[in-house]
C-alpha cells in the first residue's frame, strides 16, 4: 500500500514538474510573439475615423507589457487566440486601425497564425505585403474595407490551407494567373471566397466545378466576363453564390436536380439570360433570389411558390411576360422587386395582400390594371412601395393610412381617380409621387405642410387648382418640389423662403401670375433648378444680390417671365446645364457676356421668340465646350450667323433675319445633328463640307434664303440625314445623285428652285423617303420606271410635282408601285418628327436625357390654298402633278392608291374621261382636275366618296348632269365652270336645257384674259401670301423641358 501510495505521489510531483516547466517555456515563446504584437500596435495609431462598424472599439488600446503576469500574456489581450504557446488567431477588425502596413510589418513573423482579420479599419492604401505567404498555416484571412490597394501579390496564392479569404471592398487589382493559381492551390480547404469590388478581369475558373468544399462564392463588381461555369451552381454543399455587378458575365439558371443548400443566389446586374427552369423551384432552401437587370426573357415558372423560405425576391429589370406567378405562399417576403416585367394586363391584384412581413414592394412598369387592394393596410411593415408607371385605376384606398413605417410612396403615372385622403398620419415619408394620375380637380389641403419628414414631393399633372396656401411651404426639410403641369393660379406665397433646403423647385405650365422678385428666389442658397416657365409671372430683376450669396444653379428655365433683358445675376453663373430664357420680351443686342456665362458647363441655351436684334460682338463666337443646343429662332436677329462650338448638336436660328453667307465654319462641328437656318436672308452657296457632317447630321433645313448654285454632294455611305429641306432658294443645276446615298432621308423638299433636269428616279431605291416635293423647278421629261434597278418608292406617302414641265403620260407605272398609298393604313396617327437626344454630364455621372422633337415641315397646295404643313400627320397622303404638260388619259391605276387625301392633276393636257374607278379613293378629301381637256360625265361613283370637302372639275369638256348626293351638295358653281355642257345643280342650268353659251362667253374662254378660276386662284393666292407671310416656319414642337429620370 505505500509502496502504492509512492508511486502515485511521484507521478503527481512529475506532472506538477511538467506542467510548471511548460508553462515556463510557453511564456518564454509568447514573450516573443507578444512582443511583435506590441511592436505592431505601437507602429499604428488609432484614429476614430478609420472604422464605420458601429460597434467599433479599440482593441489594441488595453494591449500592455510589463511586469505583471496579466500583462505579459499577450494570450489574455483583446482580439488575441493562443494554442500550444503560439498566436494563432489574430482579430482587429473594427479597431480603429489607421497606418500603412510595410513588407517588414512585426505582423508578418507570427509565422503560427491560422486566422487573421484586420477588416474594417484604414491602412491607407497599402498594398498587401509579399510576405502574406509566411503564413503557411493560414486558414482564415480577412482584410476587407481595409484601404488595401494596388496589386494582389501573387505570393497570395501560395496560402495552401486557405478556407476562408476576403478582400471585399478593397481598390485592388487580382490578376488572373494569380486568381487561378490561388483557386487551384486551394481547391481543397476553400470554403469561402469573398472578393467583390477586387479588379480580377477575368473568367471565373473551370476549376471550381470540381469542389466538394465550396460553400460561399461572393464576387461582386470585379469585372468578370465570359461564360460563367454553370455546374458551379449544382454543387451540393454550395450555400450562397453572388455575382452581382459584373456586366461582361453571361451565364443562365441551369436545371437544379436533387437536394440543393443553396441559400442565397445573386446574378444582378450582370448579362445572364435565358428562361427560368421551372426547377427553380427545387430550391427550397433558398432565402435570396436576386436576378435583377439581366436578360432573362420567358415566362415565370408557377414553382417560384415552392419557395417559401424566401425573404428576398428581386426579378426587376428583365423580360419577362406572361401572367404573374402564386406568389401568394411566399408568406416570409420582405422584399420583393418586380419592376419592368411586362405581365399579362390583370385587373386582379389581391395577391398583395399576403405579405404581411413585406417592408420594401417594387411593382412600377408591370402592366398593373387594377385597383390598390384596401388590405394593403394591413402591411403596416411597408416602408417603401412604388406602383408608378401601371395602369391602377379607383381610388387611393383610404388603408394607405395605415403604413405609418411609410417613407416612400411612388405612384406616378396611373389612372387613379377620385379625391385624395389625407396622408397627414404618413410621418416619416421622405418621397412621395402622386404626378401623372386623374384625380379631381382639388385644392393643396393644408395637411400637405405636416409631413416635415418629405425631401421629394411631386405633384406634377395631378389636376390641383386654387391658390398655393402659405401653410404648404412648411416643408422645411424639402429638397425637390414639382407642381408643374397643374393649374395653380394666384400669386407665390412669401412662406416660399422657408425652404432654405430646396434644391430643386418645377412650377411650370400654370397660371400663377403676380409680380415675383428674382432677389427672393435667390435667397434659398441651395437651390440649383429653378423652373418657372408657362405661367404669366412677371419676374422683377432689381439685381441687389450680391455674387457671394447668389446660389450656383445648374437649371434655369425663366421662360414666359415677361424679362426684358437680360438677368444680369447670370454673368456670375459658372455651373448651368440648361438655360431658357424663350419668350420673354427681351430685346435689342444678345451682349458678348452672355456667349461667356458657364463655358465649361452649359449644355443648353434657348432664347427663341424674343425681341432680339442682334449681336453685340460682330462676330458671335459660342465659348461653351459642352454646348449642345442653341436656340435662336423666332427673334429679329441680324448680323452674322455665330460660329458654334465642335460640341454642337443641336442649331436653331430660324425666322429671323440673319445675312451674310452660308459659313463654312459650321463643319468644324462634327456632332451636329439639327440645322436650321430657315427663314433667313442667307446668301452664298451651300458648302461643300457639309458631306463631312453627313454621318451625323439628321436635319438639314435652310429653306426660305437666298442660296444660290447648284446642289453639293452632302451625303456619304453613312449618312444619317432624314430631312433636306432647300426649298425657296435660288438653287439650279440637277438634283445630285449623291443623295442616293442617303439611305435613312424620309423628306426630300427641293421646291421653289431652279433646279433642272430629268425626273431623279434613283430617287426611288431610298426605302424610307415618304416624301418628295419638287414644286415650281424646271424640271421636264417623261417619268418611267426604269428597267434596270428597283426605284419604286415604296414608302412613299407625299410627292408634289407641280409647277414643272413634266410631259408625256402620267406616271401610271408609279401608281401600281407606291405601296404604302395602296396598303391599307395601320398606322397610329403621330407627327414627322425626330427626338432631340443630348449627353447630359454633372459630378462626373454621365446620363441620356430626351428633351423634345423636332417636327419636319412642308408646303403644298391643299383644296385650292396654299398651306404651311408645320407638322406632317404619317397618315396623311398626296399627289400633287399640278401645272405640268402631261397628256394623255387618267390611269384606271389610279384607283389603287387607296390612301390618298388629295389629288390634283389640273393644269395640264389631259384628255379621255374620269374614269368611275375612282370612287374607290374612299380616303380622298381633296380632288383637283381642273383646266384639262377631260371629257364626258362625271362619274356618279364619286357620290361615294363621303370625305371629299374640295372638288374642282373646272375649264373641262365634260358633259351630262352633276352627281346629287353625299358631299356633292356642298360643292358650288366654281367646282364646274368652264364646262358648257354640265347641267344640275348647284349649276343655274337644268338638265334638259338645251342653252348655249354666247359669242362673247365663247370668246372669253379662249381669251388670255384671267378667267372666272384664275381670278380666283390669284386672289386666293395673294390672301394665302399673307397668311403665310405669318405663319412661323419650322420649330421645335415641344418646348424644351426637364426630363425626370425616374428607375
Amino acid at each position: 500500500m505505500e509502496k502504492s501510495v509512492d508511486v502515485f505521489m511521484l507521478i503527481l510531483l512529475l506532472h506538477v514538474l511538467g506542467f510548471t516547466l511548460a508553462t515556463k517555456f510557453s511564456s518564454l515563446i509568447n514573450a516573443d510573439e507578444c512582443s511583435m504584437l506590441f511592436q505592431f500596435k505601437e507602429n499604428m495609431s488609432i484614429n476614430n475615423h478609420a472604422s464605420s462598424d458601429s460597434r467599433a472599439y479599440p482593441k489594441t488600446a488595453s494591449w500592455n507589457l510589463n511586469r505583471s503576469e496579466g500583462a505579459r500574456n499577450c494570450c489574455l489581450w483583446d482580439g488575441v487566440e493562443c494554442r500550444s504557446g503560439h498566436v494563432i488567431g489574430l482579430d482587429l477588425s473594427s479597431s480603429f486601425l489607421y497606418g500603412p502596413i510595410y513588407y517588414n510589418n512585426s505582423l508578418f513573423n507570427l509565422i503560427h497564425l491560422r486566422t487573421l482579420n484586420l477588416a474594417d479599419n484604414d491602412f491607407r492604401l497599402s498594398q498587401i505585403p509579399s510576405g502574406i505567404d509566411r503564413f503557411e498555416r493560414l486558414e482564415n484571412l480577412n482584410l476587407s474595407y481595409s484601404f488595401f490597394s494596388g496589386e494582389v501579390p501573387k505570393q497570395i496564392s501560395h496560402l495552401r490551407n486557405i478556407v476562408s479569404l476576403d478582400l471585399t471592398g478593397n481598390p485592388l487589382k487580382l490578376q488572373s494567373s494569380d486568381f487561378l493559381n490561388l483557386v487551384q492551390n486551394s481547391s481543397e480547404n476553400l470554403k469561402e471566397l469573398f472578393l467583390s469590388e477586387v479588379n480580377i478581369g477575368s473568367e471565373i475558373p473551370n476549376i471550381l466545378v470540381n469542389s466538394s468544399v465550396l460553400t460561399s462564392l461572393v464576387m461582386r463588381n470585379c469585372g468578370l466576363g465570359g461564360n460563367f461555369p454553370t455546374d458551379i451552381l449544382n454543387l451540393k454543399t454550395l450555400q450562397v453564390i453572388d455575382v452581382q455587378g459584373n456586366h461582361n458575365l453571361t451565364g443562365y439558371i441551369p436545371d437544379f436536380y436533387g437536394d440543393s443548400d443553396l441559400k442565397h443566389l445573386i446574378v444582378a446586374d450582370t448579362n445572364f439570360q435565358g428562361y427560368l427552369p421551372d426547377s427553380i423551384g427545387n430550391l427550397t432552401h433558398l432565402n435570396k433570389l436576386n436576378l435583377s437587370s439581366c436578360a432573362f426573357t420567358g415566362t415565370l415558372p408557377r414553382s417560384i411558390s415552392n419557395l417559401t423560405e424566401l425573404t428576398v425576391l428581386d426579378l426587376g429589370y428583365n423580360y419577362f411576360s406572361g401572367p404573374v406567378p402564386p406568389f401568394s405562399s411566399l408568406l416570409k417576403l420582405n422584399y420583393l422587386n418586380l419592376a419592368f416585367i411586362g405581365f399579362n394586363r390583370s385587373n386582379n391584384c389581391d395577391w398583395l395582400n399576403k405579405f404581411t412581413n413585406l417592408s420594401y414592394l417594387d411593382l412600377r412598369y408591370t402592366n398593373l390594371n387594377c385597383e390598390i387592394p384596401s388590405s394593403i393596410g394591413n402591411q403596416t411593415q411597408l416602408t417603401d412601395v412604388y406602383f408608378n408607371g401601371n395602369h391602377m385605376i379607383g381610388k387611393l384606398p383610404s388603408s394607405l393610412m395605415n403604413l405609418t413605417h411609410l417613407k416612400a410612396l411612388d405612384l406616378f403615372g396611373n389612372q387613379l381617380t377620385g379625391s385624395l385622403h389625407s396622408l397627414e398620419s404618413l410621418s416619416k415619408l421622405t418621397y412621395l409621387s402622386l404626378s401623372g394620375n386623374n384625380f379631381q380637380k382639388w385644392k393643396l389641403p393644408d395637411w400637405f405642410g405636416k409631413l416635415n419628414k418629405i425631401t421629394r414631393l411631386d405633384l406634377s399633372d395631378v389636376h390641383l387648382e386654387g391658390e398655393i396656401p402659405s401653410s404648404f411651404f412648411n416643408l422645411t426639410q424639402v429638397q425637390v418640389l414639382d407642381l408643374s403641369t397643374n393649374q395653380l393660379e394666384g400669386q407665390l406665397p412669401r412662406s416660399l423662403m422657408n425652404l432654405q433646403n430646396l434644391e430643386s423647385f418645377l412650377l411650370l405650365d400654370n397660371n400663377i401670375s403676380g409680380v415675383v422678385d428674382l432677389d427672393h428666389l435667390l435667397s434659398l442658397k441651395k437651390l440649383k433648378y429653378l423652373y418657372l416657365g408657362g405661367n404669366r409671372i412677371t419676374l422683377s430683376v432689381t439685381g441687389s444680390q450680391t455674387n457671394e450669396t447668389r446660389p450656383k444653379f445648374i437649371a434655369l428655365d425663366m421662360s414666359s417671365c415677361n424679362l426684358k433683358v437680360f438677368p444680369e445675376f447670370l454673368k456670375f453663373q459658372d455651373q448651368l446645364l440648361e438655360l431658357y430664357l424663350d419668350n420673354n420680351k427681351i430685346g435689342g443686342l444678345i451682349p458678348g457676356w452672355m456667349w461667356n456665362i458657364s463655358k465649361d458647363t452649359l449644355t443648353r441655351l434657348s432664347l427663341t421668340e424674343n425681341l432680339l436684334t442682334g449681336f453685340e460682338q460682330h462676330s458671335p463666337v459660342a465659348h461653351w465646350v459642352r454646348l449642345q443646343i442653341l436656340d435662336l429662332s423666332h427673334n429679329m436677329l441680324q448680323g452674322l450667323i455665330p460660329v458654334l462650338p465642335p460640341s454642337a448638336k443641336y442649331f436653331i436660328a430660324s425666322n429671323n433675319s440673319l445675312t451674310g453667307e452660308f459659313p463654312s465654319s459650321i463643319c468644324n462641328s462634327p456632332s451636329l445633328e439639327l440645322l436650321d437656318l430657315s427663314f433667313n436672308n442667307i446668301t452664298g452657296s451651300i458648302p461643300p463640307c457639309l458631306e463631312k457632317l453627313s454621318n451625323s447630321l439628321i436635319v438639314l433645313n435652310v429653306r426660305s434664303n437666298n442660296l444660290q448654285g447648284a446642289i453639293p454632294n452632302i451625303c456619304n455611305n453613312e449618312s444619317k440625314l432624314q430631312m433636306i429641306s432647300l426649298s425657296d432658294n435660288k438653287l439650279e443645276g440637277q438634283v445630285p445623285r449623291s443623295l442616293e446615298n442617303c439611305e435613312s432621308l424620309q423628306i426630300l423638299d427641293l421646291g421653289y428652285n431652279l433646279i433642272e433636269g430629268m425626273f431623279p428616279f434613283w430617287l426611288g431605291t431610298l426605302s424610307d423617303l415618304q416624301v418628295l416635293i419638287l414644286r415650281f423647278n424646271k424640271l421636264h421629261g417623261v417619268i418611267r420606271i426604269p428597267s434596270k434597278i428597283n426605284a419604286n418608292f415604296p414608302k412613299l406617302r407625299i410627292i408634289d410635282l407641280s409647277y414643272n414641265s413634266f410631259s408625256g403620260d402620267l406616271p401610271h407605272q408609279y401608281f401600281q408601285e407606291w405601296s404604302a398609298m395602296k396598303e391599307a393604313e395601320t398606322n397610329i396617327a403621330t407627327y414627322m418628327q425626330t427626338g432631340i437626344n443630348i449627353i447630359q454630364e454633372y459630378d462626373h455621372t454621365v446620363s441620356y436625357a430626351w428633351v423634345g422633337n423636332y417636327s419636319f415641315s412642308i408646303q403644298m397646295t391643299n383644296k385650292g390654298v396654299k398651306r404651311e404643313y408645320e407638322k406632317i400627320l404619317n397618315i396623311f397622303y398626296a399627289v400633287d402633278l399640278s401645272s405640268n404638260k402631261f397628256s394623255g388619259t387618267i390611269p384606271e391605276s389610279t384607283q389603287t392608291l387607296i390612301n390618298l387625301q388629295l389629288l390634283s392633276l389640273s393644269n395640264n393636257e389631259l384628255y379621255g374621261v374620269i374614269p368611275p374607278s375612282m370612287g374607290k379613293l374612299t380616303n380622298l378629301e381633296s380632288l383637283d382636275l381642273s383646266s384639262n381637256k377631260i371629257s364626258g360625265m362625271i362619274p356618279q361613283e364619286l357620290v361615294k366618296l363621303k370625305f371629299l370637302a374640295f372638288f374642282n372639275v373646272s375649264y373641262n369638256h365634260l358633259t351630262g348632269p352633276i352627281p346629287q348626293g353625299s358631299q356633292f351638295y356642298t360643292f358650288l358653281n366654281n367646282s364646274y365652270m368652264g364646262n358648257q355642257a354640265l347641267c344640275g345643280d348647284p349649276l343655274s342650268i337644268n338638265c334638259g336645257d338645251s342653252r348655249t353659251s354666247t359669242p362673247f362667253e365663247e370668246d372669253m374662254i379662249k381669251s388670255d384674259f384671267p378667267n372666272g378660276i384664275d381670278w380666283i386662284v390669284i386672289l386666293t393666292g395673294v390672301a394665302s401670301g399673307l397668311v403665310i407671310g405669318l405663319i412661323l416656319g419650322n420649330h421645335l414642337t415641344t418646348r424644351w423641358f426637364l426630363v425626370r429620370f425616374r428607375k
